[in-house]
C-alpha cells in the first residue's frame, strides 16, 4: 500500500502560538497579554486544537485552567516546532541582507587564491559581505541565486558574460621537505625518482605524460602516484612533502613566492582551460556586485 506524502496530519498551525503561550504560562489571560490578543481568541485557538485531537489539552476548573498530560506532551512538540520556524525565519533574513554578494567558485580557487585576498577586499568595501559558495560543478546561472562566478573552463557558457582573468600553465612543484639530505631535482630525469601527484580533471590534457613528452622524456613513468580531482588538494599533498605535483602556477603563486613550494624548471605547459569571471549582465547593475567584479578584475590587470 503506497504511503501518503506531504504533511497531511498537521493540526491547525495558526493555533500553535496561542496554545504554546497558554500552556507555558498556565493561564489564558497571561497568554493574551503576552501575545496582545483577546482572551477569547486564545480560548478559540486552544479549542481548535482540542477539536482536532479529540481530547482536552487543558482542565477548566472554575475560572482557572491547568494543562493536561496530553497538553504537556504537545507543548514540548509545539515549542520545538516554533523554535525551528523562528530559526528558519532568521536564516532567511541572511539571504536578503543589504550588501550581500554571492560568489560561486571552485574550492581550489577559493582556498589558494581568494581567501588570502578577501581581507583586502573587505578593507576596501566594508559595506559588502561576500558569501563564497564553493562546489565542483558549474550550474546554469539563469535561475541561480549567484551574483558572480569564477569558473575554470574555455569561456563558452550560454546566456552569460565572461572575462578571462589570466593565462595559466602547469609545471612541476614540490616542497623542500620532500628532499632527503643529498637529494636534488636539477634535471628532468630527477623527477622520476620521486612520487608523482596527478590532477585528474575533466578534459584536462596537461598531465605528466604530456609534460615528459614536452621535455623529450616520453618513456618516463607517468602514471603511478596520487590522484586528485581537486587541484587545491593536489597542491596540499605536495606541500606535505608527499611528492611532486604538476600544478597550476597561478594557484601556487603565493606558495612559490613564499618558498613553501619549489619550481625547479621554467618549462611549463600552457593550459587549455583557464579561469573566467562569469556573470549575468543584469547582475552588474547592482553597485555591490559591480564593486566586487571590478575588484576581482583589478587583481589581474597588473
Amino acid at each position: 500500500m503506497p504511503t501518503k506524502s506531504g504533511f497531511n496530519r498537521l493540526p491547525p498551525l495558526s493555533a500553535l502560538r496561542g496554545f504554546e503561550a497558554a500552556a507555558r504560562l498556565n493561564s489564558f489571560s497571561k497568554a493574551s497579554n503576552e501575545l496582545f490578543m483577546t482572551q477569547s481568541a486564545i480560548s478559540h485557538q486552544v479549542k481548535l486544537l482540542e477539536d482536532y485531537f479529540g481530547q482536552a489539552l487543558f482542565k477548566r476548573v472554575n475560572r482557572t485552567v491547568e494543562v493536561t498530560d496530553a497538553g504537556v506532551d504537545f507543548l514540548k512538540t509545539t515549542q520545538l516546532v516554533l523554535s525551528q520556524l523562528q530559526k528558519g525565519t532568521v536564516r532567511l533574513e541572511f539571504f536578503n541582507k543589504p550588501g550581500l554578494v554571492v560568489l560561486d567558485t571552485s574550492p581550489a580557487f577559493a582556498s589558494k587564491w581568494l581567501m588570502k585576498r578577501l581581507p583586502e577586499f573587505r578593507a576596501a568595501h566594508p559595506e559588502i559581505d561576500a558569501w563564497v559558495y564553493t562546489k565542483y560543478s558549474q550550474e546554469s546561472l539563469e535561475h541561480a541565486e549567484v551574483d558572480l562566478a569564477v569558473w575554470l573552463g574555455n569561456g563558452e557558457w550560454p546566456g552569460v558574460d565572461c572575462i578571462q582573468l589570466f593565462e595559466d600553465e602547469v609545471t612541476p612543484l614540490y616542497a623542500p621537505s620532500m628532499l632527503q639530505p643529498g637529494q636534488n631535482i636539477e634535471s628532468y630525469e630527477d623527477l622520476t625518482q620521486f612520487p608523482l601527484i596527478h590532477v585528474e580533471q575533466v578534459e584536462r590534457r596537461e598531465d605528466w605524460h604530456a609534460w615528459f613528452t614536452e621535455v623529450e622524456l616520453p618513456e618516463a613513468e607517468s602514471v603511478a602516484g596520487y590522484n586528485f580531482n581537486d587541484s587545491g588538494l593536489a597542491l596540499e599533498c605536495a606541500l606535505n612533502g608527499q611528492g611532486v605535483v604538476l600544478g597550476s602556477t597561478f594557484l601556487a603563486k603565493d606558495l612559490i613566492e613564499s618558498g613553501q613550494l619549489i619550481r625547479p624548471f621554467e618549462q611549463g605547459l600552457p593550459t587549455e582551460r583557464n579561469y573566467y569571471l562569469v556573470y549575468r549582465s543584469d547582475k552588474r547593475d547592482n553597485e555591490n556586485v559591480e564593486a566586487m567584479a571590478t575588484w576581482i578584475l583589478s587583481q589581474f590587470s597588473e
